[in-house]
């Protein structure tokens, strides 16, 4: 997975980074209708609820900034339906964000206490609600971005220090970020299955998996103890 890049700021840069007001109601929007598609445990029926209200009360405020955007669009393009296009693929990136299997518990909660905060005081003006709530919306995607990389981070760790003697830890991952490089690998272990990566054409080992064992994990070694009493 390649996470989004940081900015000046330190922010990550991602579809839903420097927002117009009329883009952030709209991403907001779709950030609802994912959640309201997407978590559907018995707990998150408010998400449903409170998003049908939002657009029943909100009805001319939403079809104002629609057109906007839709304006937006055309006057860029010359071509309605290169404008078409343009705002369709933009949209899917925005619904593919907020649809991120990984953050989608977190963004479930997040969603919820927007529900709730909605249905105890249905908003009125979308752009001021959006205003209040997208950040936390955020939240999980930013966690999950954030854990993913420190993961990348110990797992390069563990590769330099132990990839030789054990073989590296995401095999399959690092085999394509080294083709990607243009560097030559050589498998650690001569007799290992591989499959195509359909992205890059590498040959991404895969470990064979001994029949009947429930999980092979590998674990960071122990160093041997210096001397005294072992386990006393």
């Amino acid at each position: 997975m390649n996470l989004p890049a940081r900015g000046a700021d330190g922010r990550r840069i991602t579809v839903n980074s420097n927002l117009s007001d009329d883009q952030l109601v709209w991403n907001l929007r779709s950030a609802w209708n994912v959640a309201a598609l997407n978590c559907l445990a018995p707990e998150y029926q408010p998400i449903l609820d409170s998003y049908r209200a939002f657009l029943t009360k909100n009805v001319k405020g939403l079809k104002a900034v629609n057109d906007r955007i839709e304006k937006s669009y055309t006057s860029r393009y010359r071509v309605r339906r290169d404008a078409i296009v343009a705002r369709d693929g933009y949209t899917t990136q925005v619904y593919n964000f907020f649809a991120e299997p990984a953050a989608r518990a977190g963004f479930c909660r997040a969603a919820l206490d927007m529900a709730n905060r909605a249905i105890i005081t249905p908003p009125t003006d979308p752009l001021a609600f959006a205003k209040d709530n997208f950040s936390g919306l955020m939240v999980p995607f930013e966690t999950f971005f954030d854990e993913y990389e420190a993961y990348q981070q110990a797992s390069a760790q563990w590769d330099a220090k132990w990839g030789t003697l054990y073989g590296a830890s995401q095999p399959g991952w690092v085999a394509v970020q080294q083709h990607r490089a243009g560097i030559a690998v050589a498998p650690s272990q001569p007799a290992a299955q591989t499959v195509i990566d359909p992205e890059t054409g590498a040959a991404v080992p895969v470990i064979p998996v001994t029949e009947g064992v429930t999980s092979q994990p590998v674990v960071q070694p122990i160093a041997p103890a210096t001397g005294g009493a072992s386990g006393k």
